[in-house]
């Protein structure tokens, strides 16, 4: 089998990405004798401009695939989502499933008029351009992934998605459970469970769940994040209080007070290819 690593949500555009990140990742891949990358969505919020040469550089000495993300969809038109959706690679005696996924509100107790405001005035997607709505995109994909299934070994099966597939994986802080109803669905996890599924990758919710087993699936999350929730900045502003006098815990703020300090900045050059490391999921040949 090749050696797979499976990351999410590098977001390249707003993490800022530079020559030193991608050669740190490249590196960082290499040590690892890793073979096939796969980017479980969330590249960057221009898929043509920025995406597209990053995965063509990184082509150059690893197998690359992705799926989309939200944020990917940006510039894309639904026939040219839907062109991406759906891919299978085969890597040796296992096979990989890749797939967008999306979102139908049933994460979230709130009324659906209450959340399709929330949606029009606060979330990124709002930006999108969809012909259907997210309950019908919903439909159409676990209409499609389970004739995937149908005709996949799925005990031998790795799944790679972009969005949360079961409410184990929801946003429990008061301030953040209204935007629940954008993460995902449980339907994705009763089709695995169904057909059973060995493994499945997903991220968008910026938090790290590492290896979960639910129902006999395993799910796998370790996104990337925006760099304000990196380990290493948080790691950095909390052993410099001095910098930090008003001990906020807003991690934007966090950021924003150390971003420009030089000595962040050479934490971060030293760290980051442990931070990256950190957030892959890595399935061995």
């Amino acid at each position: 089998m090749t050696k797979l690593a499976i990351m999410s949500d590098l977001h390249i555009d707003l993490n800022r990405f530079s020559e030193f990140e991608i050669r740190t990742l490249r590196t960082t891949l290499i040590d690892k004798k890793i073979d096939h990358l796969h980017i479980a969505g969330d590249i960057s919020n221009h898929h043509t401009e920025v995406s597209l040469p990053f995965l063509n550089s990184l082509a150059q000495d690893f197998e690359v695939t992705y799926n989309l993300g939200n944020h990917d969809m940006l510039d894309l038109s639904d026939t040219e989502i839907e062109t991406l959706d759906f891919q299978v690679y085969n890597l040796g005696q296992r096979q990989l499933l890749a797939f967008h996924g999306w979102y139908d509100y049933s994460l979230s107790p709130e009324p659906i008029d209450q959340i399709i405001r929330r949606k029009k005035t606060f979330w990124f997607d709002r930006r999108l351009n969809r012909s259907l709505g997210d309950a019908q995109i919903t439909e159409r994909i676990l209409t499609k992934l389970e004739e995937q299934l149908n005709k996949l070994d799925t005990s031998r099966l790795i799944i790679a998605m972009h969005f949360v597939p079961h409410s184990r994986f929801t946003m429990t802080h008061e301030r953040f459970m209204p935007f629940n109803a954008f993460l995902g669905s449980q339907k994705f996890h009763q089709l695995f469970s169904a057909y059973g599924v060995a493994d499945v990758v997903f991220g968008h919710a910026h938090r790290s769940y590492g290896d979960t087993a639910i129902d006999g699936v395993t799910y796998h999350s370790r996104p990337l994040g925006y760099i304000r929730e990196w380990d290493l900045t948080i790691d950095f502003v909390s052993n410099h209080p001095e910098l930090n006098p008003t001990g906020t815990w807003n991690l934007s703020k966090r950021y924003n007070l150390v971003k420009n300090n030089p000595d962040y900045q050479a934490h971060k050059r030293s760290h980051l290819s442990q931070e990256l490391e950190k957030s892959m999921t890595v399935f061995d040949g």
